[in-house]
């Protein structure tokens, strides 16, 4: 009997077709100008100016807007061209909001995009500050001389030689939106802080993104004797008519031993020398293609703490200030807020001390509906500072 020999390759990510391809309508108005850097350069994203993503930026141009609404730092460039042998960084955002870059022309990538994560350390001075993130990320675990702290985000690795920070198979979604990156890994009790989480990039151009350099959404890395308390990998969203190329786009945890990230293609045409890591196949972009949550999307956050209010754009600055102030060392009341969620779910508070382990607390039901609903959850806070992180999970 001849049997037929049949191959089938199955991706996860979707089946790429070959409809005629059409301008993407990436909405874009270029005030940011063209971005041509001509030697490395480090973009403080504190310059961003807060207000609607979608107004014109010509009067900061090259500086981004910060809409808080989408808790992102959004540049509008009419191109964006990366020589070889130039390197460009990110100094974080307040709120670690992730970067979108919307550009009404070609995207050239010959030199290096980093998102990447900052590596833990073993300096008793820089371990007491938790390592930062790449922009979208989560940051890493401190340690003091008599404590160690949980990694942030949720997927945030816990204190030990272990503490890995998690995303892929944690949170988030294959389609990266909301984009977000990568939790941090915990602080290691032999003085080794946990390293930052990989950060979050969204690239969508209205025709050619050409990368023959690298776009690094890595997380940091431990230390050299091996100590996996790494950052977890980051998102890499990229959107065009055609993503061209023999670069490469990398979004994992040091070593490929710790949680990987996600990296999204939404193209007519990917270049098959595009090296991916994870690796991914390309979809065909939507006619509108969906940069933000719609109004619709499900949401979760921490409303109050002992009836003071939390601010609606947190920064957790975990230094010299708090979001919000207590002074409790008994049991006190944490309000949840869900909106587009189903109250059959399941709501969680991720809360974790600056310098201990994290606790998942799950929260009881009060009141409300699919619409809008709210949730307690009784906790007492230890002295110092704190993270409170809402989770929510549909049912």
């Amino acid at each position: 009997m001849n049997l037929p020999r049949l191959l089938l390759a199955l991706a996860a990510a979707g089946i790429l077709t070959g409809p005629a391809q059409a301008v993407i309508p990436i909405p874009s108005d270029g005030s940011d100008g063209n971005f041509n850097p001509a030697s490395n350069v480090e973009i403080d994203l504190a310059q961003a100016v807060t207000g609607a993503w979608d107004a014109s930026n010509s009067a900061n141009a090259g500086k981004g807007r910060y809409d808080p609404t989408k808790w992102a730092v959004v540049f509008k460039y009419a191109s964006v061209n990366i020589p070889a042998g130039v390197t460009v960084t990110f100094k974080n955002h307040p709120t670690h909001a992730p970067v979108m870059w919307l550009v009404a022309g070609n995207v050239t990538i010959n030199g290096t995009v980093s998102v990447a994560g900052k590596d833990g350390t073993r300096d008793t001075i820089l371990g007491l500050t938790p390592a930062e993130p790449g922009p979208g990320g989560f940051r890493g675990g401190p340690f003091n001389p008599s404590a160690t702290g949980a990694g942030l985000g949720p997927g945030g690795g816990g204190t030990g030689i272990f503490g890995i920070g998690r995303f892929g198979d944690s949170y988030g979604n294959p389609q990266l939106v909301p984009l977000i990156g990568g939790s941090g890994g915990g602080g290691n009790g032999n003085f080794l802080s946990g390293a930052g989480g990989g950060g979050a990039i969204l690239i969508a151009s209205v025709s050619v993104v050409s990368i023959n350099g690298s776009i690094n959404a890595n997380g940091g890395a431990s230390d050299s004797n091996g100590n996996p308390n790494w950052g977890s990998g980051g998102a890499i969203k990229i959107i065009a008519e055609q993503i061209a190329g023999t670069g490469l786009l990398s979004a994992i945890a040091p070593q490929f031993s710790g949680s990987l990230g996600r990296i999204r293609l939404e193209t007519y045409s990917l270049a098959s020398t595009i090296q991916r890591f994870p690796d991914t196949i390309a979809v065909p972009p939507a006619s509108t293609p969906i940069i933000f949550p719609g109004s619709n999307a499900p949401t979760v956050r921490v409303v109050s703490v002992a009836v003071a209010n939390a601010p609606t754009d947190p920064t957790a600055p975990l230094g010299s200030s708090a979001d919000i102030g207590i002074q409790a060392n008994t049991a006190v009341t944490v309000v949840i807020e869900t909106k587009n969620f189903p109250i059959s779910g399941t709501v969680q508070l991720r809360g974790s001390g600056k310098f201990g382990g994290f606790a998942l607390q799950p929260a009881t039901y009060a009141s409300g509906d699919f619409t809008t609903a709210t949730w307690t959850v009784s906790s007492v806070f230890t002295p110092g500072f704190s993270t409170l992180q809402a989770i929510a999970t549909a049912p």
